[in-house]
């Protein structure tokens, strides 16, 4: 690590002192040293070493072989190193510009210093343990071994639009990646915590939703618009600044890592650095502002939308307790219900304006009903449901051409229904004795009374009824050897509505408290997430077939195919003229 360390350092320095040839080399090298690193905690993991810290506090007996290998971003130290990794190889790979090319090296040398002098992953114990204790049994979730991993290359991709001179599919690629992890973070969260809402706004997934919507901003506009520039360039802050917060105390969360106050002595420098940085080369090489593009609104509302979020998540550096979903609800309801309308509007403004009215008025109205038919009566959920109608039936009403970019957007406007469905839910915590049954929402929950599986984790599991037809069993599950309690969360779902409960607690005559939500549209945000890759995917598919038709109709053709005899009156090839 320390050699890796400081070849990324040369690398740096050569590429500021003009020895432009060993950047690269060193770079590699550097990259091929912190990979070895890795590869050894990960053998020491997967072993059970338990001489080490990073063994011990993030690997038990009894795991599978993937749930050892989490383990190594599972803790502060073995996170840092993974997102160094995967930083180290995208800055090896992507199409970085003359001048520019230095910052990459600079930031991956930072981070590996700080690994070999903050956070060393390989710091032994005095006396061995004899077995580890694990991570917070929650964590073990098979989108944990997924999630964290995607989103750290979600984050490395979204920060190359920044580098490149032109536009590649760089951060197409990112915005693909980062809309599966932020998925995949959601519904973990969602089926593991029940926290009353798909994203409940935890400040680790806040971290990454800024840099998503700055890259939506910034994908939506020409390369050399001063607004995508800016958006682009505004990702390298939001990026390095989520790594701080969420690796100090200044946010706690379930996984974030806020035990490593003096990693804040490094990583809130290197963000001041990278931030002054890119806004440099930005102030010096974005364009005047030109001529109004349509895809400005769809690029405004995606970063009043980031302004909102970081204006919550880094609340706690001011006076105040820490923001809850109520403060992004207020602010976002208005932002998101205009993106849903856009979304369906905006890419049908070359339509007949008769024809995008009919289509959106008729999705508004079939909305509105629905609406009102499953009980939506209050003023904010019939204007939710207009607004989901009116971009839903303008945009599939129009045949929105190439069908990737038809896709991308039609996922959009799913996950932001889904996101917008949040506000329409219900969360009553309430008492229910045995045999009695109480109505949330329009739904009736009975309780049937409790079972005891005994061992050496307990599990208590109450039965409950819901509707008189669906039996649901939800858990609490005891970890004596960690001092836990956690609750496991039965979920009943259907196409436009979910409904969660979650046991809190019992008492010895079988009477319990349970928590239950009632969430509406929530599986949009999933089928959206789908759509949305399923387009990227499609949409750069498209994209590369018209640079290979566009290079095979710019090549000359073969002169000897096409050679013919002088025309009548030129001169002779042995002439003077033919000479010159």
């Amino acid at each position: 690590m320390v050699a890796a360390a400081t070849f990324a350092t040369g690398s740096a320095l050569a590429e500021l002192g003009g020895r432009h040839r060993w950047t690269r080399p060193l770079l590699g090298t550097a990259v091929a040293g912190l990979g070895l690193a890795m590869a050894l905690v990960v053998s020491a993991l997967v072993r059970g070493d338990t001489t080490l810290r990073i063994v011990v506090d993030n690997s038990r007996p009894g795991l599978g072989l993937a749930y050892r290998v989490m383990g190594l971003w599972g803790g502060s130290a073995g996170s840092l190193l993974t997102f160094t990794v995967v930083l180290g190889v995208v800055f090896a790979l992507a199409p970085v510009a003359p001048g520019r090319r230095w910052l990459g090296p600079a930031v991956l040398a930072i981070l590996a210093w700080t690994s070999v002098l903050v956070a060393p992953p390989f710091e032994r114990l005095a006396n061995p343990a004899v077995a580890g204790t694990g991570l917070t049994p929650i964590l073990e979730h098979w989108a944990m071994v997924v999630h964290p991993p995607l989103l750290y290359l979600g984050l490395a991709l979204a920060l190359v639009p920044a580098l490149e001179s032109r536009r590649s599919g760089w951060g197409h690629a990112g915005l693909g990646v980062l809309t599966a992890a932020l998925a995949l973070g959601g519904g973990w969260a969602y089926v593991e915590l029940g926290w009353g809402g798909w994203w409940a706004w935890d400040p680790v997934e806040n971290a990454a939703l800024i840099p998503w919507l700055l890259l939506v901003a910034g994908l939506h506009l020409p390369r050399h618009h001063p607004v995508g520039v800016w958006s682009h360039a505004l990702v390298w802050p939001a990026v390095f600044a989520g790594t701080a917060m969420t690796r100090t105390s200044l946010r706690t969360s379930v996984h974030a890592f806020a035990d490593a106050d003096s990693l804040g002595w490094t990583l809130w420098p290197l963000t001041a650095l990278v931030t002054m940085t890119v806004g440099w080369w930005t102030v010096r090489t974005a364009p005047a502002p030109g001529r109004r593009h349509a895809r400005l609104i769809p690029a405004a509302l995606a970063i009043g939308s980031a302004v909102v979020v970081a204006a919550g998540t880094y609340r706690p550096l001011l006076p105040g307790d820490a923001t809850d979903g109520s403060f992004y609800s207020r602010f976002l309801f208005p932002v998101a219900l205009a993106a849903i309308v856009g979304t369906g509007l905006l890419p049908r403004r070359h339509h007949r304006a008769a024809r995008v009215a009919r289509d959106a008025a008729i999705g508004c109205a079939l909305a509105v009903g629905l609406a009102l038919a499953v009980g939506w009566r209050e003023w904010y959920q019939v204007v939710l449901a207009a607004g989901i109608g009116t971009g839903i039936g303008s945009l599939t009403g129009g045949g929105l051409r190439p069908a990737g970019r038809f896709a991308a957007h039609l996922g959009l406007l799913l996950v932001l229904t889904g996101a917008l469905g949040a506000t329409a839910s219900t969360t009553r915590t309430v008492p229910i004795a045995v045999g009695d049954r109480i109505v949330v929402a329009g739904h009736t929950i009975a309780n049937e009374g409790l079972r005891l599986d005994d061992g050496r984790n307990p599990v208590l599991a109450a039965t409950v009824v819901l509707d008189d037809s669906h039996e649901l069993e939800p858990r609490l599950a005891v970890f004596p050897d960690r001092r836990l309690r956690l609750p496991e969360v039965a979920t009943h779902s259907r196409p436009w509505e979910d409904v969660q409960v979650i046991l809190r607690s019992a008492d010895d005559d079988g009477s319990i408290l349970v928590t239950v939500n009632v969430e509406p549209l929530t599986q949009m945000v999933w089928i959206g997430a789908v759509l949305v890759l399923v387009g990227v995917a499609l949409d750069q598919r498209s994209r590369r077939s018209r640079r290979a038709r566009r290079s095979s109709s710019s090549v000359d053709p073969d002169p000897t195919a096409t050679s013919s005899a002088p025309p009548a009156g030129s001169p002779s090839p042995a002439g003077p003229a033919s000479t010159a």
